[in-house]
């Protein structure tokens, strides 16, 4: 079947995943003949929208509805990601078709949800389940001579991030002595650090470094250069921290 537009149900890293929205889809899929629905994820998750646009237009997809479906709505979509997407479009070389839809949230009875979930009664009793914060290893912090913040948020993973951090942590995994050990690297995912337009970058800390417009080639650099062998990689650097404030002017 070859499709006349895709429509591309975008939201948060802790929107529904795909397994669970799959009956969804298929119903959505039944009622509007010619379309191709599909998913992405603002931030932390992916796949991103750029990539999913991406997939589709590499198929002769042209066409594209963006529907945010965050509940309650990330207002902040409205302000940047036309702009992005325009940047997309532009940069993508391709004449490309794409709307973005209101968000759904504006289509939805929420009180009526609500009133409805409380009609169904109570599904978990806690006093039956047994207390716990999470398994015994997490009371202690690994020993780790380096942490990194890679930023997942919404803007640097329009900008290809996720793919990113998951090449960093192959190249990491790669070199068992940066996973385990007084010479570890501690490496988290985060929501945005700001600032955007530096994107994609992560922090360093103890080390206060911070890098940005972070590409494949840059990534492999700062392992081997800076995780394994200690020494920065001064031209990807866009910010170093001097350190803390220890007394505050009045």
């Amino acid at each position: 079947m070859t499709f006349r537009q895709a429509i591309i149900l975008y939201g948060r890293s802790d929107f529904i995943r795909r397994q669970a929205l799959a009956p969804l889809i298929a119903g959505l899929a039944a009622e509007i003949p010619g379309a191709s629905i599909e998913l992405a994820y603002e931030d932390l998750a992916g796949p991103a929208l750029p990539d999913v646009i991406d997939a589709l237009a590499a198929k002769g997809m042209r066409r594209f509805c963006i529907l945010p479906c965050g509940v309650p709505a990330d207002r902040s979509i409205s302000r940047w990601l036309p702009g992005a997407l325009s940047a997309y479009r532009e940069g993508a070389g391709a004449d490309l078709d794409i709307r973005i839809a209101p968000p759904v949230e504006e289509f939805l009875d929420f009180a009526g949800a609500v009133r409805g979930a409380l009609a169904a009664g109570d599904r978990v009793d806690v006093a039956a389940v047994p207390p716990s914060m999470g398994k015994p290893g997490w009371t202690d912090i690994p020993r780790h001579n380096l942490q990194v913040f890679f930023c997942l948020g919404a803007r640097c993973a329009h900008r290809a991030g996720l793919p990113l951090y998951q090449h960093l942590r192959r190249l990491m995994k790669a070199e068992r002595g940066l996973v385990s050990g007084p010479r570890r690297v501690m490496c988290a995912r985060s929501s945005c650090l700001f600032p955007c337009n530096q994107g994609p970058l992560m922090v360093v800390h103890p080390e206060g470094i911070w890098y940005g417009r972070l590409d494949r080639d840059l990534l492999e650099r700062i392992v081997t250069e800076h995780f394994i062998g200690g020494r920065p990689v001064e031209e990807a650097i866009v910010h170093r921290q001097s350190g803390a404030i220890t007394e505050l002017t009045r």
